[in-house]
């Protein structure tokens, strides 16, 4: 059953337990947003329209119960980086794998954005284009959760990014969503379109 959404535009900012979701706080509010810390085993307050898994660290396999209340209440929910795999694994996938010859320093990658998905008609585009990464994980296809869609792919075919198909709003990316300057023109509509379903808008 879906929940009234009732925050104007307040996004609840999830991280792992070694992160500080302040510093990510700049990813909400980019788009007017109003961004509000949770943890792992938090309650939702009532006024959040919105949640953001969100982190650089690698991910343990513990999957957050803020995150599985977030999706059992069909809020909008972008994860990124560790929010991703975070994300996988409450649908139902596997942890995410370590990657041959991964690299801590961020390094441009090209991605395959496919177009017709929720993704690409966010960020207004598809094909070909390079983004910086950093993260040393990755899903491959036997590893995403069943009700997911894969919306962009790397060279290597790992997942760069999916999404949930239907009315629901859930999509996670790989890179780092919240590093703006970095990243291609309109891959900042990603946050902007969190913080207008926060606020109910459609």
């Amino acid at each position: 059953m879906a929940t009234e959404q009732t925050g104007a535009g307040v996004v609840a900012v999830l991280t792992s337990s070694a992160e500080t979701p302040s510093d990510f706080f700049l990813a909400v509010e980019h788009g007017d947003g109003l961004p509000i810390a949770v943890t792992d085993d938090a309650q939702i307050p009532n006024e959040v329209g919105a949640l953001l898994a969100i982190g650089t660290s690698s991910f343990d396999g513990d999957v957050p119960d803020v995150l599985t209340d977030a999706l059992k209440r069909e809020m909008p929910v972008l994860g990124v980086g560790w929010g991703m795999h975070a994300l996988n694994c409450a649908l139902g996938g596997k942890p995410p794998m370590r990657l041959q010859n991964a690299s801590e320093a961020p390094a441009k990658s090209p991605i395959f954005i496919s177009p017709g998905a929720k993704l690409s008609y966010t960020i207004a585009g598809s094909g070909w284009v390079s983004v910086p990464f950093s993260n040393t994980e990755g899903i491959s296809a036997n590893q995403l959760a069943p009700d997911l869609m894969a919306s962009c792919y790397r060279e290597d075919r790992t997942i760069a990014a999916f999404e949930l198909p239907g009315r629901n709003w859930v999509i996670g990316v790989q890179w780092n969503a919240h590093e703006i300057d970095s990243l291609p023109s309109g891959f900042d509509s990603l946050l902007l379109a969190l913080v207008e379903r926060a606020a109910g808008e459609q």
